[in-house]
């Protein structure tokens, strides 16, 4: 007999849903498009970050070897440049406490690269060597303690990666 319009066998489709199924198939589509595209974009600053870290890793090594470099030349009696010298070394280690920051910035947490109690026990230790210097003192213990310091950072920003 005749059929109903509600009464469709099981392989034919009304119109009005094979257009639901065309129009949700399109989306997902879409969908699934702008994922990769995202994915695809998203890639180039994941890479940057990780590439931050290692510049990051990188300008504290250079400073840290000039710090050293540095702490080599102090004579041990307390010669002229010394306060010069002991100043550019606290420049060095006030760029290190920097790139430690910008880590922490970046990256929370988990992007502190370096330990702040050490820095700043290495920034006291100048300062120490500072003032016995200041007052003519014999600084010999304090350039040597000074030497150890910054070789002991060195190794450990070195190990960084």
């Amino acid at each position: 007999m005749y059929r109903r319009y509600s009464d469709v066998n099981e392989m034919s489709m009304p119109v009005s849903q094979m257009r639901r199924n065309r129009i949700k198939n399109l989306v997902i589509l879409v969908l699934a498009a702008a994922l990769v595209a995202a994915i695809v974009l998203m890639m180039p600053a994941v890479q940057s970050r990780s590439g931050m870290r290692g510049l990051l890793i990188q300008r504290m090594q250079n400073e840290i070897a000039t710090a050293a470099r540095l702490a080599t030349s102090l004579s041990r009696n307390a010669g002229a440049s010394s306060a010069a010298i002991l100043a550019q070394i606290r420049s060095n280690i006030y760029a290190i406490i920097t790139m430690n920051g910008v880590g922490i910035g970046m990256e929370g947490a988990s992007g502190r690269l370096l330990p702040e109690e050490e820095l700043t026990s290495l920034q006291n230790s100048i300062d120490n060597y500072l003032s016995f210097l200041t007052t003519g003192m014999d600084t010999g213990e304090y350039q040597t303690n000074l030497q150890n310091a910054l070789d002991a950072l060195l190794l450990q920003i070195n190990s960084l990666k």
